[in-house]
């Protein structure tokens, strides 16, 4: 009896709900700081290494705002672990190739999580503070992911065709930053659409469409999703 209470207790979640809630506030506290406050130290001597600390508190929150089971949490934090070595190495070496292997690396990382957080509120069946959480913290990570992909497809175009121009058209600067990307992401995600940086070859306006529409339907079902769930249990 003992060995089969052991064996479910190792086998299950552990995370409670009120650590789930905290790490979830970590996560967006890391989310809203990179997107919304990074830009006034962007023009200081240490804003890449700020970014590049944000990033990883970012990752480390990421993989402890879901009550996964033990094994799988292990495995993430495998998964968590290479996702850092690669982004630091990106950051001391600073090559074209390392920024590419940094931003798929991550991109995969931040879609599972993504994933994962999605799954459990169309899982749960009641609505409650960590859920919306989770619904907040998946979609502003849509956004991050688009800025990395857009990267991605950036660094991977002037590398595979050899050309140094960028395949968004920054109006406000011919040497886009990261935070560029992000801002540009969030534009397109939100599909407002300013008008000062737009997609100029046919796979950035593929990718520009493909982020809008996720944005679009990512409100459209989630938020429907959330109002029956918190209508079914009022009834």
């Amino acid at each position: 009896m003992v060995n089969k209470i052991s064996k479910t207790n190792e086998k299950g979640a552990f995370l409670s709900e009120v650590a789930l809630k905290r790490n979830n506030l970590i996560l967006l506290f890391s989310i809203s700081f990179i997107v919304f406050f990074y830009a006034f130290i962007i023009e200081s001597d240490f804003d890449d290494w700020i970014f590049d600390v944000l990033l990883s508190a970012l990752i480390l929150s990421c993989i402890s705002s879901l009550n996964f089971r033990k094994k799988k949490f292990v495995r993430l934090s495998y998964f968590s672990s290479v996702t850092l070595l690669f982004l630091w190495t990106d950051h001391f070496v600073n090559s074209q190739w390392s920024r590419i292997l940094s931003s798929v690396v991550l991109t995969l990382f931040l879609i599972y999580i993504t994933y994962s957080m999605i799954s459990n509120v169309a899982r749960n069946k009641e609505v409650t503070e960590v859920i919306l959480l989770n619904a907040i913290n998946s979609y502003l990570l849509l956004g991050l992911i688009a800025s990395f992909l857009f990267i991605l497809t950036d660094a991977s175009y002037q590398e595979l065709f050899n050309m140094s121009d960028s395949i968004i058209n920054f109006t406000n600067t011919n040497e886009p930053k990261i935070y560029d990307y992000i801002y540009y992401s969030y534009i397109t995600l939100t599909t407002v659409g300013y008008g000062d940086a737009t997609p100029v070859v046919p796979i950035a306006k593929s990718l520009a469409m493909m982020v809008s529409l996720s944005g679009q339907l990512y409100l459209t079902i989630l938020v429907a999703m959330l109002v029956g769930k918190y209508l079914s249990k009022n009834n």
